[in-house]
C-alpha cells in the first residue's frame, strides 16, 4: 500500500509530519507523492492564520478529490484548534490533533478494516507529558531537525500557539541524544534543534534546562560537526545558554533566529512581549561581542491592533538598527481565541499591506549589506545538492552560497565568497584546502 503526507507550517509539523510517516513505512507502506493517487494520504494542518486554515482545508480536498477510496487522516494545530471545520469535510477518516499521533498508524489501519470514522482529540491543556514521536531515517542526508520540546508559556496576545499546542512539555534528554546519535552515525554533519518555544527547554523539569541540554549534546557527540537552533526568544539566551555555545563555538552555527515581533514598546506590551526594545538590543550586542560575524535574523508582525503610524516608524528604524541579516515579515492576523481578537483599533489592510512592504524592503537592504560584509572572506559550506556542476549549501552563519564544483551532498568545502545577492552568494572552492569529510 502506498501512504502520502502533506505537513503545512513550521518545521515542527515538518518533523512530526516525517515521524508519522516513518511508522508506516516500518509496516511496510511504500511512501508515494502526495499529489498521486494514493491508499492513505496525512494532512498536518497549521492554523497560525487565516490562510493557514484555509490552506489545510484546500490540501485536504485535494487528497479526497484524488482518490475517494483512500483514507485521509488529518492532524496538528487547525485540527486541535477547530475540529468541527474539519469533521464538516466529507470525506476525512482519521482525525487527530497536537496529540496521540504516535497513534495515527493504527488509527489509519482500524479506520482501513472498520471504515468508521476515528476522532481522537485531547485537551491539550490537560496533557502534560510529552508525546514521543521520533524519527529514525530521513531522506536528507545533510541537515537534520530534532524535535526537544512541545508547547509554549508565553500566552502574547496575537497567538493562538497554547491553544493548539498546550503548555511547555520537555522531551527525555537521552531520547534526544539518543537521536541524534543516530543522524550523525548515518552521516548527517547538522542537527537543528527545533520545537514549539525551543530554548524553554526543562522548564518543566526540576533542575535541567536547554544549556544542560547543550552541553551534553557537544559533550557526549563529539562527532557531530554542527549544531544550529531553529529559533529561540530573546528571554531565553541567558549567560548559562551563551557560555555553552561560546565554549563549543566551533561546532556551534553562528546564527541565531530571535522573533522580534513589534518594533515599539507599546505594541510590544500590547502583543504581551516579554521584553521591551532596550532590552532586546542588549542582548544583540552581547551576543555580537561574543560571536563575531553572527547572522541575526527576526520575525517581524506588522499592523497589530493600535500601530499608529508613529509605533511603525520606530518599528523600522529599529530593525534598521538591529541591521538583521534576513526578516520573515507577517500581516497581523486576527486569532479568535486570542486576547488581541476583541481589541477594537485594528489597523485597515490596505495599510497593513503597506507596512509589509516597506519591512520587505528592509530586510532585502540590510540582508544585502550582511552578505556584502562576507565578500573576500572564506567560508565553509555544507554541501545539500549538485546540480550540472554548481553546488548549493549553507555556512555556518547560514549563507546561503553555490559555486562551481563536483562536489557530493553533505561535503564540508571551504569557499571563498566573491559575490554577494539577495538571499544567495556566489564564491570559489579553495582547491590547495583539504576538504573536509
Amino acid at each position: 500500500m502506498k501512504v502520502s503526507y502533506y505537513s503545512l507550517g513550521c518545521k515542527v509539523n515538518l518533523y512530526e509530519s516525517e515521524a508519522v510517516i516513518n511508522q508506516f513505512i516500518d509496516n511496510g507502506f511504500e511512501l508515494g507523492n502526495f499529489h498521486d493517487v494514493c491508499d492513505v494520504y496525512i494532512i498536518n494542518t497549521c492554523s497560525i492564520t487565516e490562510v493557514s486554515d484555509s490552506k489545510s482545508r484546500k490540501m485536504i480536498r485535494q487528497a479526497i478529490k484524488k482518490n475517494n477510496e483512500a483514507v485521509v487522516a488529518v492532524m496538528g494545530c487547525y485540527a486541535q484548534l477547530k475540529p468541527e471545520d474539519i469533521k464538516a469535510i466529507e470525506g476525512v477518516d482519521v482525525l487527530v490533533g497536537t496529540n496521540n499521533r504516535h497513534l495515527l498508524f493504527p488509527l489509519v489501519m482500524e479506520n482501513l478494516e472498520s471504515k468508521k470514522k476515528i476522532t481522537l482529540i485531547d485537551d491539550i491543556m490537560k496533557v502534560k507529558e510529552y508525546e514521543e514521536v521520533k524519527i529514525n531515517r530521513y531522506n536528507n542526508k545533510t541537515r537534520g531537525f530534532v524535535k526537544i520540546q512541545d508547547g509554549c508559556n508565553n500566552f502574547c496576545s496575537y497567538c493562538t500557539i497554547p491553544y493548539a499546542r498546550g503548555l511547555v512539555r520537555s522531551r527525555n534528554k537521552n531520547e534526544v541524544i539518543d537521536e541524534i546519535k543516530l543522524l550523525v552515525k548515518n552521516g548527517m554533519k547538522e542537527i537543528i534543534l527545533t520545537g514549539i518555544n525551543t530554548a524553554s527547554y526543562g522548564r518543566d523539569f526540576e533542575n535541567y534546562r536547554f544549556s544542560d541540554l547543550l552541553r551534553d549534546i557537544y559533550n557526549e557527540i563529539p562527532e557531530l560537526v554542527r549544531l544550529r537552533i531553529s529559533s529561540i526568544e530573546i528571554t531565553e539566551i541567558n549567560d548559562e545558554v551563551l557560555q555553552v555555545l561560546y565554549n563549543n563555538k566551533d561546532r556551534f552555527c553562528l546564527h541565531f533566529h530571535i522573533p522580534l515581533q513589534g518594533g515599539s514598546n507599546k505594541v510590544l506590551r500590547r502583543m504581551n512581549r516579554k521584553y521591551n526594545l532596550e532590552e532586546y538590543l542588549q542582548h544583540i550586542n552581547k551576543i555580537r561581542e561574543m560571536f563575531p560575524g553572527v547572522n541575526i535574523t527576526t520575525d517581524v508582525l506588522a499592523g497589530f491592533a493600535s500601530e499608529s503610524d508613529e509605533d511603525f516608524k520606530e518599528a523600522c528604524d529599529f530593525v534598521n538598527k538591529i541591521g538583521y541579516g534576513d526578516m520573515h515579515v507577517f500581516p497581523y492576523s486576527k486569532r479568535p481565541m486570542t486576547a488581541a481578537y476583541n481589541y477594537s483599533d485594528h489597523v485597515n489592510e490596505i495599510t497593513k499591506q503597506l507596512r509589509v512592504n516597506e519591512l520587505i524592503r528592509i530586510a532585502q537592504e540590510n540582508g544585502l549589506k550582511y552578505r556584502q560584509s562576507w565578500v573576500n572572506r572564506e567560508v565553509l559550506v555544507l554541501v545539500e545538492k549538485s546540480v550540472n556542476g554548481i553546488c548549493y549549501g549553507h555556512t555556518s552563519n547560514y549563507l546561503e552560497v553555490e559555486f562551481k564544483g563536483n562536489k557530493e551532498q553533505n561535503d564540508l568545502i571551504k569557499v571563498k565568497i566573491t559575490e554577494a545577492g539577495y538571499p544567495k552568494c556566489k564564491g570559489v572552492m579553495i582547491w590547495h584546502l583539504k576538504i573536509l569529510n
